[in-house]
């Protein structure tokens, strides 16, 4: 795997694909069904309850697609980020792999903090998307992205353990992981128990679980480490942006959900970015925005012109 391109022969470099393939093909799968396993333990459990059953297996699959929201820029920015990992660590440049790991993971959760304050201030709104019957799943949805923000907040960990060849280790973070997915949710997830208030437990402690022990293996392995003070810069908008979701949540009525959503949400994320903007960027990427913004609005007048 060290040499470069078109060195070495087909069995030199067929040995190396065939033992992280091996590793890679099993992890794959896993890295999917640990989203879903408290969902199929709780479609089990709750099998037998007719009618009741399949209408809290319902709402508990709606939750889940409500909180796999917070994702949404992690996967994204954890597939452009992997090959700027690989070929940083294969050079040993562990202080540029440093600063960028910790400037990506910090703009990744900036991004997502606007989408966890509408899950966590309005849930009942977000799941009445999917029908007026899945509001009861608000408390469920507030606990499972207890669980599900902090993978945000580590960052791209698994995706650094694999491009750093610990392929091994986090096949084996899966695996444990999966064994605790399945077992909390054996536990809380069935009718004489939790429900989907056990399930979204079981998937909070599971992701939980996953995420730290992963960063700390990064630690273990790399050294790198995302956390620094620009992430306390993150909390006067955060705090500025939900205080304001919030406020216009009370104010809107109940009745007109919809509205109350996308009024709320588009408030509180308006006052989240001014904020963030003002004292929440250093000044260096302040000006670097500044710098691209002009840039952007100097390209449109001109082609206006």
């Amino acid at each position: 795997p060290d040499a470069a391109p078109g060195e070495g022969n087909a069995e030199e470099r067929t040995g190396p694909l065939v033992r992280v393939g091996a590793l890679r093909a099993p992890e794959t799968r896993l890295s999917q069904l640990i989203f879903w396993t408290d969902f199929f333990v709780l479609s089990v459990l709750w099998s037998g309850q007719g009618a009741e059953g399949a209408a809290v297996t319902g709402v508990y699959g709606a939750v889940l697609r409500a909180g796999q929201s917070l994702f949404l820029f992690l996967t994204s920015v954890s597939l452009t980020f992997s090959p700027f990992v690989a070929d940083l660590h294969h050079r040993g440049e562990r202080d540029r792999l440093d600063a960028l790991y910790k400037q990506v993971t910090r703009w990744t959760l900036a991004a997502t903090i606007p989408v966890l304050l509408v899950l966590a201030i309005l849930p009942g709104p977000v799941l009445r998307i999917f029908g007026a019957d899945f509001v009861q799943g608000e408390d469920a949805l507030r606990i499972l992205i207890v669980g599900m923000i902090v993978p945000v907040m580590v960052g791209t960990v698994g995706f650094i353990l694999i491009m750093a060849g610990r392929t091994g280790w986090d096949l084996l973070v899966y695996m444990s992981a999966f064994a605790l997915d399945v077992g909390i949710a054996l536990l809380l997830a069935g009718p004489n128990a939790l429900g989907i208030e056990g399930a979204a437990i079981a998937q909070a402690c599971t992701l939980t679980f996953s995420a730290v022990v992963r960063l700390l293996l990064v630690r273990r392995f790399l050294d790198i480490w995302p956390f620094d003070g620009g992430f306390v810069r993150l909390l006067p908008a955060t705090v500025a942006g939900g205080i304001a979701m919030a406020l216009t949540h009370a104010i809107l009525p109940a009745e007109k959900w919809f509205m109350d959503l996308v009024a709320s949400f588009a408030v509180g994320s308006l006052v989240y970015v001014v904020v963030l903007f003002a004292v929440g960027l250093p000044p260096d990427e302040r000006a670097a925005l500044v710098g691209m913004a002009r840039k952007v609005l100097g390209r449109r007048s001109t082609t206006a012109r």
